[in-house]
């Protein structure tokens, strides 16, 4: 099971509740420039297959969802482990000028907030789990 965040350019909104049921997201660029910018903030980033990229360390891994397209709109971070990961994840969308949303919250990710959303996630993974 991973958190799973939401990458895009997700416009002027501050929440996900502000965002009409017709929003299109724009294109955020070429894939192979996406990726060149996320392996500039985090070299250690697998890319060998360019539409499934993975960051691993003790603490977290990302694998990063790109898709097939060399021009995208967004992709999609499954993250797994502990809160660790939102400074690495912070810094990667701030680089790339974009929002993140979980859909568990109508807030878009914030390294601060989000430490607290990850942790509730990991308390239900972990409470699926044992059961």
């Amino acid at each position: 099971m991973s958190w799973d965040l939401f990458a895009q350019d997700w416009g002027k909104y501050e929440t996900l509740d502000e965002i009409p049921d017709d929003f299109k997201s724009k294109f955020i660029g070429k894939r192979s420039e996406v990726i060149k910018k996320i392996k500039m903030i985090e070299p250690m980033v697998n890319f060998s297959d360019p539409s499934w990229g993975i960051l691993e360390n003790e603490f977290f891994s990302i694998e990063f969802n790109m898709g097939d397209s060399e021009v995208i709109n967004g992709f999609v971070m499954h993250v797994r482990g502990s809160e660790l990961a939102t400074p690495c994840i912070g810094n990667i969308l701030e680089t790339l000028d974009l929002k993140a949303a979980d859909g568990s919250t109508p807030n878009f990710f914030n390294i601060e907030k989000s430490k607290d959303d990850i942790k509730k996630w990991i308390d239900y993974k972990n409470t699926i789990l044992k059961g």
